[in-house]
């Protein structure tokens, strides 16, 4: 499919739909979901609800988006769809024999609705398939009208709690948009971490960008031009708390995802857990040479950490170490009682490997540095493997 796609359109695809983003990810059979099959005998589907949920039933990768999926996170019975009506019956149900003597405008509007038999309640509201509800804010519910049911690709609606039970408002043109605008924002990660594990589970990477200069999360237009997305070409769809957006280098095989709240833009990169990084990665050596750079650099070494301070770590014990190696920089730490091995105070008890000492580690780049300004992170690793064989700077 991606490769496909890029044949068509270029390295950097915009206009991928929802399935077609699916399958890249690798969701590519069919589901099991006996609720699915209960549904398509029950009801006319739209053919762009069918292809999506026969992808998605049960699967943990929406399991926190506003779109029912049947098993979803923390919660204890299945969110299944069902039609309005339904609904509504469900709550008068529970009103029945103690209605409120002094009751709400919604409470006098359910009870007219409990003296007319269903086949009239059309004469006064709509009735929708109810396909999903505002997960983190729990605000209303998303739906279909039951007269656009046989449409490939209907418009979808939204109900707030508390509006008149017949007002509901255009959410989306198409279905397929709205499913585009679920499975975005839950790649984006605005309000849960839940996609990101599922994805790991996968085989992928999820890593957002960290700017080390400004010390911060955000990115930018020109950050996004830099990894070849055209702003102005990128859809955004809405989520709680801004925009989301989405496009698919196929080059790379990887997936860009980005967010805007409150003025500032935040980006994800999606790509194969065994393929190169595409941002710098903040637990590998290559991340700390690029600290080292920035500390040379820094006419005030006040205004930054004093990398001298530390020592240098890995996770695994390493005589040679290469740029994607895992390391980071912790203050001296001493055997504990009895054990030659040493841990963190923090995390899993798991043994960390001391390299050498923050000083030696900056001059080590430093003299490189000297000899070549414009030395390669690569350069820079030789050289502090070299130092590691030898102790020679």
């Amino acid at each position: 499919m991606g490769n496909d796609q890029c044949n068509i359109g270029g390295t950097m695809q915009y206009n991928l739909s929802a399935v077609e983003m699916l399958k890249i990810l690798g969701y590519n059979q069919p589901a099991s979901g006996e609720w699915l099959e209960k549904l398509k005998q029950n009801n006319p589907l739209p053919k762009t609800y069918t292809e999506f949920m026969e992808l998605m039933a049960d699967c943990p990768l929406l399991a926190t988006s506003n779109l029912w999926v049947g098993k979803m996170e923390r919660r204890n019975i299945l969110r299944l769809p069902h039609t309005y009506y339904d609904e509504l019956l469900e709550i008068i149900d529970g009103h029945k024999g103690r209605w409120s003597k002094r009751p709400s405008k919604q409470e006098r509007a359910l009870y007219e609705l409990s003296q007319l038999p269903t086949e009239q309640w059309q004469e006064k509201i709509v009735n929708y398939f109810v396909i999903g509800s505002d997960y983190a804010n729990g605000t209303g519910v998303f739906g279909i009208c039951m007269e656009d049911m046989e449409k490939d690709d209907p418009p979808v609606y939204w109900h707030k709690d508390g509006d008149d039970f017949s007002v509901w408002k255009l959410e989306n043109e198409t279905l397929s948009d709205f499913l585009l605008n679920v499975l975005i924002e839950a790649l984006a990660c605005v309000d849960y971490q839940t996609a990101e594990h599922e994805l790991e589970a996968m085989g992928w990477r999820c890593q957002e960008y960290y700017d080390l200069k400004k010390e911060d999360w955000v990115a930018s237009k020109s950050v996004l031009k830099r990894y070849g997305m055209d702003y102005s070409t990128i859809k955004k769809y809405k989520s709680n708390s801004g925009k989301v957006f989405c496009c698919y280098d196929c080059e790379k095989n990887a997936f860009f995802v980005g967010a805007t709240g409150e003025g500032e833009l935040s980006l994800t990169a999606i790509n194969r857990s065994e393929a190169e990084h595409i941002f710098l990665d903040m637990d590998s050596l290559e991340f700390l040479i690029e600290e080292v750079r920035l500390f040379i650099k820094a006419k005030d070494k006040s205004e930054r950490d004093d990398l001298t301070q530390y020592m240098l770590y890995t996770k695994e014990p390493k005589a040679e170490i290469c740029l994607a190696d895992d390391c980071f920089m912790y203050t001296p730490l001493q055997p504990e009682e009895n054990e030659e091995l040493l841990f963190l105070p923090y995390g899993d008890r798991k043994p960390v490997f001391p390299l050498c000492s923050g000083t030696a580690f900056v001059e080590v780049l430093t003299k490189a540095l000297k000899k070549k300004p414009k030395s390669t992170n690569g350069e820079l690793a030789t050289a502090l493997n070299l130092y590691l064989q030898t102790g020679n700077y």
